[in-house]
This record gives C-alpha cells, structure tokens and sequence, in this order.
C-alpha cells in the first residue's frame, strides 16, 4: 500500500473491480435470466446482485421492456426450433472463446 492511499483502498478498489465484473455477467445473461433459461444458483446470484445495483436493474429493467415491445409487435410470429437451438450454441460459443 502506498502513502498516498487511505487504509483499506485497496480493498475497495478490489471490491469495486470484482462488482463491475459481475454487472458485466449479469448484462451479458440479462436475457438468458429474462427468459428462464439460466440454473437456478446463477438465477440467484443475479437476483441478488438486482437488488443491490440499482443501475444493473435499469438496464435488465430496460431490455424486459423491449422484450416485451417486441413480443407486441409480434405476437402471432416465433422462432423456428432450429433457428433458436442454433443461436443458443452460437452464444454459447461467443461466451467460452470470450472467457466469460
């Protein structure tokens, strides 16, 4: 610890990188959680984290908004099976090569 840093900066400075990096896996599942598909341990780790972020809630806030905005626009219209079991593995793949 250096002079120049009160007791315990560090702490807080790691306490604050390890919370930005769960917003960021809490915005990257946001619609996987929305939409039911996550376990439910990872299901109540993002619970939890919502009631404690409240800028993570306005965002998840936000994207369930557009669900739902497109969910009226087009309501007589889903997804073929395949076209859905393909995404899924894409964004699985996106997630393992990005490491998240």
């Amino acid at each position: 610890m250096s002079a120049a840093q009160p007791p315990g900066a560090d702490d807080a400075s790691t306490a604050a990188a390890a919370h930005v990096g769960h917003c960021r896996e809490v915005l990257d599942r946001a619609f996987e959680y929305l939409d039911g598909e996550m376990a439910e341990l990872d299901c109540e780790a993002v619970r939890v984290h919502l009631e404690e972020c409240v800028s993570c809630l306005e965002q998840v806030r936000e994207d369930e908004r557009l669900k739902q905005a497109i969910r009226e626009g087009c309501p007589c219209e889903s997804a073929p099976t395949d076209l859905r079991a393909r995404i899924l593995v894409r964004l699985t793949e996106v997630r393992v090569t990005s490491g998240s």
